[in-house]
């Protein structure tokens, strides 16, 4: 009898347990996802309020304000990161996170946003020019950008180097890290794209993408899911 209660006892504290764990872990799913919103707010801000005198300076004004997406993305890969490992908490690990791959996500994120910006009005040439075969290829190339771009964040975030090294490692395994960037970006485009139909996508996407290509970082390079 008692051994039966003993076991009852274990087996309501494991469902206790397990039911904190999954609430615990949504919660630092809403707040990481969040963290990212409120550091890009003033994309938003610049998408509803703003209207274009024309669209080169639509896409210009695009580009410097998307400067912040790469360093902030990057922190949500390291909090998303560091919560498996134990880490002090969702916004602690994020601040610090932005704060210490800051410099190099920054000048990788604005190579990117020149080379992105200079190919969107290149197709804008060619959409008006009727030329819709090079205009095509060209937005394709845009699509590739953006995810070379997100390529290099979990080699910034799980290898110690410079910015040469994080570019020269994101170049020895471009492919694969270009699977992971691939899914991150497509997990994005849809959060956003159904965000207009159901909110919650919203309220997750931007976190799920970054725990998408975090584990696919992890499972494809062989890399100890230890952050250095």
């Amino acid at each position: 009898m008692k051994d039966n209660n003993r076991n009852r006892k274990t087996n309501e504290q494991l469902a206790v347990n397990s039911v904190k764990k999954a609430v615990d872990g949504v919660y630092d799913l809403i707040m990481a996802n969040a963290l990212f919103m409120m550091f890009n707010l003033h994309i938003l801000l610049f998408l509803l309020f703003y209207n274009p005198v024309n669209i080169v300076m639509y896409y210009l004004y695009m580009a410097l304000l998307s400067l912040n997406l790469l360093p902030s993305y990057s922190a949500l890969v390291y909090a998303v990161s560091r919560k498996r490992e134990g880490g002090k908490g969702i916004f602690s690990d994020f601040v610090r996170g932005y704060r210490k791959h800051f410099k190099k996500s920054f000048i990788i994120g604005l190579l990117g946003a020149a080379l992105i910006t200079f190919t969107m009005y290149n197709a804008l040439f060619f959409f008006l020019s009727e030329m819709e075969v090079i205009f095509a290829i060209l937005q394709f190339q845009v699509f590739f950008l953006l995810i070379a771009v997100m390529a290099t964040v979990p080699v910034m975030i799980y290898e110690e180097g410079s910015l040469r090294e994080v570019l020269s490692k994101t170049m020895k395994r471009f492919f694969k890290l270009m699977l992971t960037a691939t899914a991150a970006v497509l997990i994005l485009l849809l959060s956003v794209y159904l965000g207009r139909i159901v909110i919650v996508t919203l309220i997750f996407g931007f976190a799920l993408a970054a725990i998408a290509q975090k584990t696919l970082y992890l499972r494809l390079l062989g890399q100890p899911d230890k952050k250095k």
